[in-house]
């Protein structure tokens, strides 16, 4: 099982409801979306996908099997941007 964490490179604040995020090393701000702010916070500890979905489901009314699918599309391209990572 794959496990995700933030990148420690990036400095982020809250703006009304979104995440800001400043990418230190290539000079890039990046604005989430509340869902992707919402698996930010979330990501203060690593966690899977599935323990994610877990914590999504617990605030967002949605199937669990489209949490799964829309939660990891969010995380890969979280991944993209070099805001989160894989961890071993």
């Amino acid at each position: 099982m794959k496990i995700y964490k933030k990148n420690n490179e990036s400095v982020s604040g809250k703006l009304q409801d979104e995440q800001v995020i400043l990418d230190i090393e290539k000079g890039k701000y990046f604005s989430l979306n509340p869902v992707a702010t919402k698996i930010w916070g979330i990501l203060e500890e690593p966690l899977s996908v599935d323990h994610l979905c877990k914590k999504l489901l617990e605030e967002y009314d949605v199937e669990p099997e489209k949490c799964k699918i829309e939660t990891n599309e969010y995380v890969q391209e979280m991944i993209k941007l070099g805001l989160i990572r894989e961890v071993e």
